[in-house]
């Protein structure tokens, strides 16, 4: 017992000295990182101060289309419109890279503090290991050597204190590295939350840039069609609402003249027992049935949906049908009707080509025509970019066409 303890009165003067030296080093270490971590600080801010700027920025922009779509129908008009829809596009793309860069920075701190943290905790479980390993030493030290090097006893029970002392630093020492180690689990945590944040972010960001292209394609599109004149885009407006009330007409004049023959051939759409197949593979819905974030609905409403596809891409017929008409169009450029039973028609636009004529019959899933490229190309008519615009009309009146196919998985492949 008397060699025990005098083995360890030998390392707590021996420790004490190793404890100062670690936490002198650590000490040091932590100010480096205190340096960086205050210069994260400042970098957040300023992000944080430049989010809240593009925030008023945005809603300044907001305000000027709410007062445009409310201006008189004019070309001027709508081009200012769409200029503004596309500044603030470009600013909530701008703001939403500003909140990714802060949760980056944020991520960034939050590593250096996680750091530091295990730094601290090898600090103490070194300082632990060295107080072991430093009394086992003692143990093999000649007691009787130990004793009489020691001028009185006072300095005895002195370093019995001090035994004393470093036990309770050594429990403190085990109790915060325990409870450094919870902290640690607890930042991994949500170190974890704001990377799932920030990936939904830059999926947002995706989505904004594709609307962006889309608002800045609208413009295009709409000056390729009017020449940048106000009598063109008179005409454009009064072409697109006339084409509009010819169809429904349309529609149900060919529904009349092929009643027998469209109730005859396919009694199970007439029954409503079998839903229309998708058009194109289904990518993405970039726009859907009276969408208010379409770019011309304050010229007229979206009587469909849109779907995203490449140049080219071949069409199938929804359902089976005869061919009313191949035309081209201001507003949906090279487009195809089909009438169905049940007084149902399908209508696709923004086609590159035909491959059906008037008339002719088709089968579900029979390809009608490729689609689309881009505003001002032949065929495109007023497009937001290369995408099949698909519409069904019961009673010659437009429905939304979801409505009327099968759920789908929408995929950016």
């Amino acid at each position: 017992m008397i060699k025990t303890l005098f083995s360890i009165i030998l390392v707590s003067a021996v420790s004490s000295v190793a404890l100062f030296d670690i936490n002198s080093a650590f000490a040091e270490e932590a100010v480096k990182l205190k340096n960086v971590a205050d210069k994260l600080n400042v970098e957040l801010e300023n992000k944080r101060s430049r989010a809240k700027e593009v925030q008023g920025m945005i809603n300044t922009y907001k305000d000027r289309i709410k007062q445009q779509e409310q201006a008189k129908l004019t070309l001027e008009n709508q081009i200012s419109l769409l200029d503004n829809r596309i500044r603030e596009k470009e600013l909530r793309a701008e703001e939403i890279r500003t909140q990714i860069e802060i949760l980056s920075l944020e991520l960034q701190a939050l590593d250096r503090q996680i750091v530091r943290q295990e730094g601290r905790i090898k600090t103490q479980k070194a300082l632990v290991a060295d107080l072991i390993r430093r009394m086992r030493q003692a143990d093999d030290v000649n007691t009787l050597h130990v004793f009489l090097s020691r001028p009185t006893l006072s300095s005895y029970f002195q370093n019995v204190e001090e035994l004393s002392r470093l036990e309770g630093d050594l429990t403190q020492s085990l109790e915060r590295i325990i409870a450094e180690k919870t902290t640690l689990q607890n930042d991994k945590a949500l170190r974890e939350t704001k990377r799932v944040s920030l990936t939904e972010q830059k999926q947002k960001l995706q989505e904004e840039q594709f609307r962006l292209e889309m608002e800045r394609n609208s413009k295009r599109s709409l000056l390729a069609e009017t020449e940048s004149k106000q009598s063109e885009f008179a005409r454009v407006i009064a072409e697109l609402r006339q084409q509009d009330q010819a169809t429904t007409n349309e529609i149900y004049r060919i529904e009349k003249e092929l009643k027998d023959k469209l109730n005859a051939i396919d009694e199970a759409l007439a029954s409503g027992q079998t839903l229309l197949m998708w058009p194109v593979p289904v990518r993405k819905v970039t726009a859907t049935f009276h969408d208010p974030t379409y770019p011309f609905k304050h010229l007229f409403q979206h009587p469909g949906i849109d779907l995203r596809a490449g140049v080219g891409t071949p069409i199938k017929a929804a359902g089976g049908g005869y061919v009313a008409w191949t035309k081209t169009g201001r507003s949906y450029g090279n487009y195809i009707m089909l009438v169905h039973a049940g007084n149902i028609a399908t209508l696709y636009a923004h086609l590159s080509k035909f491959s059906v004529s008037p008339g002719e019959y088709v089968e579900r899933g029979d390809v009608i025509g490729y689609t689309g490229g881009m505003p001002g190309d032949p065929g495109a008519g007023l497009s937001t970019g290369p995408h099949l615009h698909f519409e069904v009309r019961q009673d010659g009146i437009p429905v939304d066409p979801q409505g009327y196919l099968p759920i789908a998985i929408e995929t950016d492949l």
